[in-house]
């Protein structure tokens, strides 16, 4: 009879397990944004968005006329980026009204290619844009800066 509730309870642990994972996933498909020609910000699912190529940050930039951008460039074998992305994360979800961008140089030959045109040669690196240019960069994980460029930016207005 034990044998049979733990073989139960085992059983259920994994369904429960195989669940939750197929839950995350569909829910990781959702929140992920394609961009088009049109591109739609107060529908944005995701509080940071990953661009992977020249022409999706030329889009973005361009439809995102006099918002603030913040692009965060960053490598999978960076440790300052690994520690800095949750920071970024949550500066995202603090500033809903600025469009927070990530893009990591060694996933894609095309992200790579952006960050040698945007002039990246250390990371992470973030790059604040408005009105379609370039106006400020921070290298390091200084997330600190980052913030507080933001909060200078939106006293501005």
């Amino acid at each position: 009879m034990k044998a049979f509730c733990l073989c139960n309870l085992k059983n259920f642990v994994i369904i429960v397990l195989l669940f939750l994972s197929i839950t995350n996933a569909l829910i990781s498909r959702q929140s992920s944004i394609k961009f088009s020609n049109q591109i739609n910000f107060k529908t944005k699912l995701s509080a940071v968005s990953e661009i992977t190529s020249a022409e999706s940050l030329d889009k973005v930039i361009k439809a995102a006329e006099n918002a603030l951008v913040i692009v965060d460039y960053s490598t999978t074998w960076c440790g300052p980026c690994k520690v800095a992305a949750p920071k970024f994360f949550d500066l995202s979800e603090k500033y809903p009204n600025v469009i927070f961008l990530k893009c990591v140089g060694d996933k894609t030959p095309e992200a790579g290619q952006l960050m040698k045109r945007e002039g990246v040669r250390s990371v992470p690196a973030f790059h604040f844009w408005k009105d379609g240019n370039k106006f400020d960069v921070i290298n390091g994980a200084r997330i600190d800066d980052v913030e507080n460029l933001i909060k200078d930016h939106i006293s501005k207005k």
